[in-house]
């Protein structure tokens, strides 16, 4: 399978002209998933802390949004106040969490604070009490739920993360289809592929010069096979159910320039049919108006309902052509088409940060930037400075 960069926009973000931020609140959780890069180290961060990180981003990273991320977040006492501080300085915040201490009425509380997005991170290998032994497919039911719980609020976006193992690879397709189904309630998906620290004796590690034993992460593994699956193979996997399937926006490896480290398509449709993708041209578009109005770029905008002006990019754009005749040929069939809402859902296909022949991968215009000591870093890296004082290094050996 070709992948045709041409026909795609590379993602023009970088260091100092992000569209996301990124804060961590607490290293605490209430789950021990496989492949977790972060340890329990320091509990529960300052709020005071927190704010200084959080204004030290927008100032180093000009960020559309503030992606609040842990441990689990949601145990954070002073949750509240930083959605509400993120919202009263001009960025969208973003929830991640595993949602397991969610309500209504926490939902109610972070809706007033300002929050404009949750992304719960639900799959297969988290063994969330009450969903042990489930394949992916059958956690489409619990996605099910808060998709459900945050659309009965309203005023809030739901996504979703979900890690993708060799166990849970077939199942990719499935997941996409409930999405589909789900386009008015969910709009976005990320399938990330499991990475790990790989430990093996051709590989040593050191920083600051000096060996270091990397088997104090716990996200390292000496099952070097579970640590290969690409953003292309999962590409693969969903085009032979959804031959169709149009990816439009791309990010490189900073080593590697040739992975694909995120494969964006973004899907057009309304409750009842789906309609089409947005292509590269509507996508940069779309970016660059949002950034000459704005003065920066943006991860998500404040409301997937995109209505049928999207199809005015149809000048512009022969996937959105393509989505606009869909819709018109489906609206002479059933003229009741005509009053359903159009809706955008991004599905996300994730090649995280990994070693690569002795050197490391990461994502070139990472959009999940963090302030650590005054310092940006990617924050997938954030515990090998917590632990080392640095990144650290692999070093092939002859």
């Amino acid at each position: 399978m070709e992948i045709n960069r041409r026909t795609m926009y590379k993602i023009p973000w970088s260091k100092t002209d992000n569209a996301g931020g990124w804060v961590e609140v607490t290293d605490r959780c209430d789950l021990q998933c496989p492949g977790c890069y972060r340890h329990c180290i320091e509990g529960d961060r300052s709020l005071n802390d927190i704010k200084k990180d959080i204004l030290k981003c927008k100032q180093l990273l000009n960020c559309d949004r503030i992606g609040i991320a842990g441990g689990e977040p949601l145990l954070y006492p002073h949750i509240i106040e930083v959605v509400d501080f993120i919202s009263k300085n001009n960025m969208k915040p973003l929830l991640l969490t595993n949602g397991i201490t969610l309500t209504e009425d926490f939902v109610i509380e972070l809706k007033k604070a300002g929050l404009v997005k949750f992304h719960f991170h639900v799959d297969s290998g988290m063994k969330i009490p009450g969903w042990m032994d489930k394949n992916e497919k059958e956690m489409n039911k619990l996605r099910q739920n808060y998709a459900d719980l945050v659309w009965k609020v309203g005023g809030i976006q739901c996504g979703y993360n979900i890690t993708i193992f060799n166990s849970s690879l077939r199942y990719i397709p499935d997941v996409i289809e409930w999405a589909r189904n789900n386009i008015q309630k969910v709009s976005h998906i990320s399938l990330i592929a499991f990475r790990a620290i790989p430990i093996s004796d051709k590989i040593e590690y050191s920083t600051f010069g000096q060996k270091i034993d990397a088997n104090r992460f716990q996200h390292s593994t000496t099952d070097i096979d579970s640590i290969s699956i690409t953003s292309t193979a999962m590409l693969r996997l969903v085009k032979q159910r959804f031959p169709d399937f149009k990816t439009s926006t791309f990010l490189s490896g900073t080593s590697d320039p040739n992975t694909f480290k995120f494969l964006v398509g973004i899907q057009i449709g309304s409750k009842n049919k789906l309609f089409g993708y947005m292509g590269g041209k509507a996508v940069e578009l779309v970016q660059v108006f949002y950034h000459l109005f704005n003065d920066r770029y943006f991860d998500f905008l404040k409301s997937p309902n995109a209505g049928r002006k999207i199809f005015l990019l149809s000048l512009f754009d022969k996937e959105i052509r393509n989505a606009l005749k869909n819709y018109l040929i489906n609206s002479v069939k059933n003229p009741l088409i005509l009053f359903d809402k159009v809706y955008i859902q991004s599905i996300s296909l994730q090649q995280p940060n990994e070693f690569l022949n002795g050197r490391v991968n990461l994502c070139d215009g990472c959009l999940n930037m963090m302030v650590y000591k005054d310092k940006l870093i990617h924050s997938c890296q954030l515990d090998e400075y917590r632990m080392f004082g640095d990144t650290i290094n692999p070093v092939i050996k002859n």
